[in-house]
């Protein structure tokens, strides 16, 4: 996308925390690491960034184009907290908007997150919700992203490969407008290849991969005025 079309658009100048450069490869750790490791070995740097409203050329935007899109779809869950509404009623919503909104011929919910912002917790503290993530980010790699469809589909998952498949978050805001911890995306088309460094997510029982993105002067970081990370997400495939 060509960031001249955002030029007219309201933003925010906002401090983004990218992956230092480090010789090693990065690793975090999902519980308490054996003592004497550190629950990561990155650092993160700080650059100021402007950050556009995307709101007035929400439809002008497309997963397939920048890597994100914006929708309007109303949950009938009362409690997000209560985790038989998430799977009963949740989660058919989310195969139902995800399927309309790409044209999926099957969607497969594996896994979803709450998110809300506790001051002075750490994220994955024991007894408090998880916390909204600080560092620029990408959850799933070229390797990780199939090695998913692999560990939920089994024998089917190289027949389903060799089609078309994708990674998506679905992120919603529980109540709205709300401000804290904001949301925001990077224009795919703007993250150069060499920004993104592979890392490792370490859980108890697996090796996760994600990107650790670099800073890059280059990139368009693009926002919605009322998406934030205290909400709920589901993580769904694509064919």
């Amino acid at each position: 996308m060509n960031g001249q079309r955002f030029d007219h658009l309201p933003h925010v100048d906002a401090t983004l925390n990218y992956l230092a450069p480090m010789a090693e490869r990065p690793r975090n750790y999902t519980f308490d690491p054996p003592p004497g490791v550190p629950r990561s070995n990155s650092t993160r740097e700080s650059h100021t960034v402007a950050i556009h409203d995307v709101r007035p050329v929400a439809s002008d935007i497309s997963l397939d184009g920048e890597g994100f899109a914006l929708l309007h779809n109303k949950s009938a869950v009362r409690d997000f907290w209560d985790e038989d509404e998430i799977r009963s009623i949740y989660y058919p919503e989310v195969q139902r908007a995800i399927a309309e909104a790409t044209g999926a011929s099957k969607v497969f919910i594996f896994d979803h997150t709450l998110r809300k912002r506790v001051q002075g917790v750490s994220d994955r503290a024991a007894g408090t919700p998880r916390q909204p993530a600080t560092g620029v980010h990408v959850d799933h790699t070229a390797r990780s992203g199939p090695q998913r469809v692999r560990d939920f589909f089994g024998d089917e998952a190289e027949a389903l490969l060799r089609g078309r498949v994708q990674v998506i978050n679905l992120w919603r805001p529980i109540r709205g407008p709300l401000r804290d911890a904001p949301l925001a995306f990077a224009d795919a088309a703007s993250v150069a290849p060499d920004d993104l460094v592979p890392s490792d997510l370490v859980y108890q029982n697996r090796v996760g991969e994600t990107y650790g993105v670099k800073y890059n002067g280059a990139s368009l970081v693009l926002c919605t005025r009322d998406a934030t990370g205290r909400g709920a997400s589901a993580e769904v495939l694509r064919f």
